[in-house]
């Protein structure tokens, strides 16, 4: 496995349950397709680092055989089962995360969330990316959502309806028309799960 090629955007939250979950949601952009098996590796220390921050490398398997150089979004999760207000020994609480990949770094800081998440092995439900229409800047389209807090977006619920879809598994070669009256679903390959929706 190696680091991808940068990260994009990282969302960590506390699942209410028991026991108390740690969540890290991770995305970003590896340079060809083949990539499979996004994972993120927590650091670990001898002394716990003074910043309180918990660092991630963010990494895949690379292709094997041939591969289309092509940026691609890919997208990795981590659960870790630590009191977050403990988490580095009764008192030292977690501050946030930091996700390394081969070309930059992203950090994001623990906020409570309003209210609960619901967790089924895969991201928080509900969705915490409400879409936006825009790609980041310096980013590629599609890229449309900012992992942020838990609220819903029915206008985005509205805005799916009527339109053509198009499943695809992260990696696979799609092509790049752009058609306003299509939605493209993203699934992780190994689990199946959604891991980008966008429209295009």
């Amino acid at each position: 496995m190696e680091r991808i090629y940068d990260v994009g955007a990282v969302n960590v939250s506390v699942a209410k349950a028991t026991p108390t979950q740690v969540i890290v949601v991770a995305t970003g952009r590896v340079p060809s397709t083949g990539w499979i098996n996004p994972a993120l590796g927590a650091w670990y220390y001898i002394d716990a680092p003074s910043d309180g921050i918990q660092d991630f490398d963010f990494y895949a398997d690379a292709p094997i055989g041939p591969s289309l150089p092509l940026m691609l979004p890919i997208v990795a999760e981590a659960s870790i089962t630590r009191d977050p207000n403990d988490y580095w020994g009764p008192g030292r609480p977690l501050a946030g995360v930091r996700i390394h990949a081969r070309t930059n770094s992203l950090e994001a800081t623990l906020e409570e969330p309003e209210r609960a998440i619901l967790t089924a092995g895969g991201l928080p439900l509900p969705w915490p990316f409400p879409w936006r229409k825009t790609a980041p800047q310096g980013g590629d389209l599609p890229f449309p959502f900012k992992l942020r807090g838990l609220e819903t977006d029915d206008s985005f619920n509205a805005s799916l309806l009527g339109k053509s879809i198009r499943v695809y598994h992260t990696g696979d070669a799609v092509t790049k028309d752009y058609r306003t009256d299509r939605v493209n679903v993203e699934l992780n390959p190994s689990s199946e799960r959604i891991v980008h929706v966008w429209f295009g």
